[in-house]
């Protein structure tokens, strides 16, 4: 069992709402990582998705969530933030005014008035609240500028110092899959049915089906996965004591118990001969 400090990316992790996981470098490990995270995001209410330059093939046809890759990111995306209570705004509309965009926020009637300090506009839609980088950025070639801007954590096998990185996670040598089996549950995160089988792929496949580049915890991130691909009534996990089965006694036909605590006398034959031993010789 590994033991990371994850003290850093569970503080990001705990106020963020939203996720985006990227993959500079398609690999089945990465890429099966990558959605295993996002699934068990989702699950604990938060919104997620990849994002990977190369789309994936039929190699990767097996992988659960594969709708939450997506290949398309634009950090010129303008965001017009107003801080004003939802449940005060009528209607917002937009219209186009000599050629120039018009946002409307038309507030209920008796709201307070939007102020100007309530309004922000940034170009950095793209991010999300967290955002993860599994390994090196410079294969996203122009779009690597994305991590100018958000709260990044930075995740692979190689130590490098990443400035952009408010969290940093390295494990030397170990695949993406190994290290994400051992992080979801540090995170809060739970190995689930899904998630748990994109992760174990992306761990045969690094580790060729266990056969190189593997170590006592890569075995142990196999049988943590495979125990969450198991139905809940399989896996001895969750599953609870199984009650003693109890056979219905038949009172009519039933033998009463005998009352062994009373005391055996023995029974002697006294009417029996008893005969010498012929061969007894006693010695002087």
């Amino acid at each position: 069992m590994k033991n990371y400090n994850v003290t850093a990316i569970k503080s990001l992790l705990d106020t963020a709402k939203s996720a985006l996981i990227v993959v500079p470098t398609m690999s089945v490990d990465s890429i099966g990582s990558a959605l295993g995270l996002a699934l068990a995001l989702k699950k604990a209410g938060k919104t997620a998705q990849v994002l990977s330059l190369q789309k994936p093939d039929q190699n990767y046809s097996k992988l659960s969530g594969l709708e939450l890759i997506t290949d398309s990111y634009n950090p010129a995306d303008l965001v017009v933030t107003v801080s004003y209570p939802l449940d005060q705004i009528d209607q917002v509309s937009y219209n186009d005014d000599g050629g120039k965009l018009n946002l409307v926020v038309k507030t209920k009637s008796g709201a307070t008035k939007i102020d100007q300090n309530q309004i922000s506009i940034n170009n950095s839609s793209g991010t999300a609240d967290i955002c993860f980088m599994l390994g090196d950025e410079a294969p996203l070639g122009d779009k690597a500028s994305i991590v100018n801007s958000g709260n990044w954590v930075y995740i692979a096998p190689i130590a490098v110092q990443k400035t952009w990185a408010k969290a940093t996670l390295i494990d030397p040598d170990a695949p993406f899959s190994e290290i994400f089996t051992f992080l979801l549950p540090m995170l809060g995160l739970t190995l689930d049915t899904e998630s748990g089988k994109d992760i174990l792929i992306g761990l045969r496949v690094a580790t060729q089906s266990f056969s190189v580049n593997v170590s006592p915890e890569s075995f142990e991130a196999g049988a943590i996965c495979l125990r969450a691909t198991q139905p809940e009534s399989s896996n001895p996990a969750t599953a609870g004591p199984k009650a003693p089965v109890v056979e219905p006694v038949n009172l009519a036909t039933a033998r009463p118990i005998e009352n062994t605590d009373r005391p055996v006398t023995p029974s002697f034959n006294s009417t029996a001969p008893i005969t010498p031993n012929p061969t007894f010789s006693p010695t002087v």
